[in-house]
């Protein structure tokens, strides 16, 4: 790390010694299988809220947020936030509470109770293919800051943060994951607040002259409408091809969150380790609340780069736009403060990744292979190793993707949120025929739907180099809101006998 000075060095090195140690030692709790999995139902509300923030604000969040203010020049990625809060307020009170309801150690234990073992393997299937891409391209995201202030490789950037997160993620479980979450948590709001001091700072004027250059520039516009067109299909395509209007991103807020915290195991199996459903619905929705002025505080850092480098134009290249933290970062940031934003961008990437590892080696135990209890510790610690390596292999595989023009975003955060949605429709149908509709499916039509869903989240994932066209004709915020009603439209024309689920249900 030739770029980097000994003390910021030394500051990185004790923040990870420090996760490390914590998660070690967290792991000596961590014995039977449902306390790895669940932590005995255990952990405070508190400690879940301070884990789900800290997975939500990844490295997509760290180093992405900052760059869509900086490259659009306007706050729209916030409009985000109201759809999000919507979805968390409506799960709240419908599927986290039937979760604990049931019991289950793993969200497709409610598919199982619906419609039979074999649907519950495909789903989880599905699940491990999606969260293997889509914290592949977070591990991708830190990776690029890692290689702009270390002058690493980036398969070698890669590598060192998919090791760390591994290795507190191999000893001890969702319990290791959430402790060192909340440190995590911690040390990257800190981090983001020290840049934001030192860049207010740094602009001539100060706050003065970042406020009178966003009013000039209207670079702290929020809400955005879609073009009117010239006529109503001008107007509707222009709706469809564009990511950052306020319908996109409420709509596409409100379906991607009912997917990331209804479906995905990796963020439910925080809410899982509740003490009960109330618990674990109270933790979703103050997290939703807490995440908006975090997300401000990020853009806020993208727009404050913007605006030093209006006044004073940075003698170093800052290229497409993708590493302008990190490079302000290493460029302006004084010693002591850089190892401090390097530990927080740090904690930034492995909180997201490891959740993702735990939560792939939990789903593949328990619903996959569906391991007696007696098994499930020595499985899901082995399995860890290769989701690790897997993570790895899908970051460079998508560095090379980007390389290549063939990612269909080249907004970081944007490319980030688009990654998910291959899956997530296709997910969210099954699941909420699963969860609100009593007697519609069955294990075939289940399973086709599915089938279908995760071919047409490729297709428009895919859209750029199928069609070959710059942009998306359908931006990824819709991508989960036309996938979603097509598999639950297939999923519903199968029926299924009631069984235990309208049990629970109706209590």
């Amino acid at each position: 790390m030739a770029l980097v000075e000994h003390l910021d060095l030394v500051i990185v090195l004790a923040y990870l010694a420090l996760v490390v140690g914590v998660g070690i030692t967290v792991s000596r709790r961590s014995g039977a299988s449902e306390d790895l999995l669940t932590a005995g139902r255990s952990i405070s509300t508190p400690a879940v809220i301070g884990s789900l923030i800290a997975t939500e604000l990844s490295a997509a969040t760290f180093i992405g947020v900052p760059q869509s203010a900086f490259v659009n020049t306007s706050w729209a990625y916030l409009q985000f936030g109201i759809g999000a809060l919507i979805a968390k307020v409506f799960l709240s009170k419908t599927l986290v509470p039937l979760y604990h309801r049931l019991g289950v150690k793993t969200v497709y234990g409610l598919i199982d109770h619906r419609f039979g073992c074999v649907p519950r393997r495909c789903v989880a299937l599905a699940f491990i293919v999606g969260r293997i891409l889509a914290s592949g391209v977070r591990l991708y995201i830190a990776a690029i800051a890692f290689v702009t202030v270390t002058g690493l490789s980036i398969e070698m950037a890669v590598l060192i943060c998919a090791l760390f997160a591994g290795v507190y993620s191999l000893v001890g479980g969702i319990r290791s994951v959430i402790a060192t979450d909340s440190i995590q948590g911690i040390v990257f709001i800190i981090a983001a607040i020290s840049v934001l001091w030192v860049l207010i700072d740094r602009i001539p004027g100060g706050l003065t002259s970042l406020f009178d250059w966003i009013n000039t520039t209207d670079s702290g516009t929020i809400f955005f409408w879609p073009e009117a067109g010239d006529s109503v299909g001008g107007f509707f395509a222009s709706l469809l091809a564009n990511s950052r209007s306020l319908p996109a991103a409420v709509v596409g807020g409100f379906f991607l969150t009912m997917a990331t915290h209804g479906t995905d195991h990796d963020m439910v199996q925080r809410l899982l380790t509740c003490r009960d459903g109330k618990s674990a619905a109270r933790a979703l929705v103050i997290s939703g609340v807490v995440n908006v002025p975090l997300t401000a505080l990020f853009l806020a850092i993208g727009t404050g780069i913007a605006c030093l480098w209006a006044y004073s134009p940075p003698v170093y290249g800052v290229g497409d736009g993708d590493n302008i933290l990190p490079l302000f970062v290493l460029h302006e940031m004084p010693p002591g403060l850089l190892g401090l934003v390097l530990a927080g961008l740090l904690a930034a990437a492995m909180s997201s990744l490891d959740s993702a590892v735990c939560a792939i080696a939990a789903t593949w135990t328990v619903d996959v292979m569906q391991k007696p209890a007696t098994e499930e510790t020595t499985t899901v610690r082995r399995t860890t190793l290769v989701v690790t390596a897997m993570l790895a292999l899908a970051a460079i595989a998508f560095s090379w993707l980007k390389e290549a023009g063939w990612a269909p975003a080249d907004n970081l955060v944007e490319l980030a949120l688009s990654s998910m949605t291959i899956i997530y429709g296709a997910l969210l149908g099954v699941f909420l025929c699963a969860g609100f509709l009593s007697g519609r499916g069955s294990s075939r039509s289940v399973i086709t739907a599915l089938i279908i869903g995760v071919f047409l989240g490729v297709i428009l994932f895919l859209q750029k180099p199928l069609l070959g066209v710059e942009s998306p004709v359908i931006a990824w915020p819709w991508w989960i809101v036309i996938t979603a009603p097509v598999t639950l439209g297939i999923c519903v024309v199968g029926r299924s006998c009631p069984g235990e689920l309208e049990k629970q249900v109706e209590e």
